[in-house]
């Protein structure tokens, strides 16, 4: 099947049917970051994931393991635990049953009130697929799945030297917005619109289109930003911890789009993560992160600093054209859409999104 397509139609932004097939072909096989590591620092410290009608519970184990759960209750199916925080032991709210960090049942109330005697081996939590990678906890709800590395083509070796667990949060933040979750990637890898949406800000420090190169399903994006300058050199070594880096690391904002929906923005200073969810046809879920390196000090804080202020203003900028978009879209009088040789990642990602709506 060709991953480049050139032609796309509306109907994928606005139609509830194509969003439920994206749910059942996509998000229900593919692997998807649950959250960061660094929320796991010590046992019993626990995340809960909660997205597209699943609910995960993540956790690190007694023994350091991390470990991921189907978050009910193996009695009735209630919830076990919200949000995040730190436990010894898990225990359902409802009826009491508790189970130790390793997912498995350690106490039934009142057990001798069952038909038959409940065997407790068989009534741990349910684990789901997991591994760590790059500092977060992915999961795939298809046992079947290959593991996450043998699906990246090469990117996991690529990010090696920026060493992206040692990058810590300088904010976060999730937010529901009114257009579809493939417009806003999409739109993050796309140049075409810079001079239009970006000409204050990302346009006059940029001399030439970025590079793209494809991954399998995956697209990586090299952009050149104040490369003309010679104090950009300077600070670019003043800013540069772990590595070995090529040129192009040091001094290239390297953009990967990780299907189907994990974005970031990587220098050796900073790491943007945006990650973006379906709610309807018309909204989608933000799950935002700029990160520094842990430890930054002197120029390498300020310059990290700095970077995360214009990033949230060009964010804003990308907002506010995406709505207008949604907006337009919503009308249905455009049913195709055509994309500029200059939208590459966009003809890459519908390509992707058509293999495995058709696998």
């Amino acid at each position: 099947m060709d991953l480049w397509v050139r032609r796309v139609e509306a109907e994928r932004y606005t139609s509830s049917d194509w969003l439920e097939q994206e749910r059942e072909q996509i998000f229900s096989r593919a692997w998807i970051a649950a959250g960061p590591e660094w929320q796991l620092e010590r046992p019993g410290d626990y995340f809960t994931f909660q997205e597209l009608g699943e609910s995960i519970l993540v956790l690190r184990d007694d023994d350091g393991e991390v470990r991921a759960f189907h978050n009910v209750c193996r009695h009735r199916g209630s919830r076990l635990l919200t949000g995040c925080g730190r436990v010894d032991g898990i225990r359902c709210p409802y009826h009491g049953w508790a189970y130790r960090l390793d997912g498995s049942l350690e106490s039934i109330t009142k057990g001798d009130g069952f038909e038959k005697t409940l065997e407790h081996r068989r009534f741990g939590l349910r684990e789901v697929k997991s591994t760590r990678w790059m500092g977060y906890v992915w999961v795939t709800l298809d046992d079947k799945a290959p593991p996450l590395r043998q699906t990246l083509g090469g990117i996991a070796e690529e990010l090696e030297p920026y060493a992206l667990h040692e990058m810590r949060p300088v904010q976060t933040f999730e937010k529901v917005y009114p257009f579809n979750w493939k417009a806003m990637l999409e739109n993050a890898m796309d140049f075409y619109h810079v001079p239009f949406v970006h000409n204050g800000t990302i346009n006059p420090q940029v001399s030439e289109p970025p590079d793209l190169t494809s991954y399998g399903d995956h697209t990586r994006q090299r952009l050149d930003i104040a490369a003309g300058y010679s104090w950009r050199t300077r600070l670019d070594r003043r800013c540069t911890r772990g590595g070995p880096y090529t040129p192009r690391q040091i001094g290239a904002l390297h953009k990967y789009l990780l299907f189907p929906n994990f974005l970031i923005n990587v220098l050796p200073y900073h790491l943007t993560v945006m990650q973006v969810f379906p709610v309807t046809a018309k909204s989608c879920r933000l799950r935002y992160a700029f990160c520094r390196r842990r430890g930054a000090r002197g120029i390498e804080l300020l310059r990290a600093n700095a970077t995360w202020a214009a990033s949230r203003y060009i964010l804003w900028e990308d907002i506010k054209v995406l709505e207008s978009f949604q907006s337009g879209v919503n009308t249905g009088r455009i049913p195709i859409q055509r994309l500029h040789t200059e939208e590459a990642a966009a003809s890459h990602f519908h390509g992707v999104i058509n293999r495995w709506m058709n696998d």
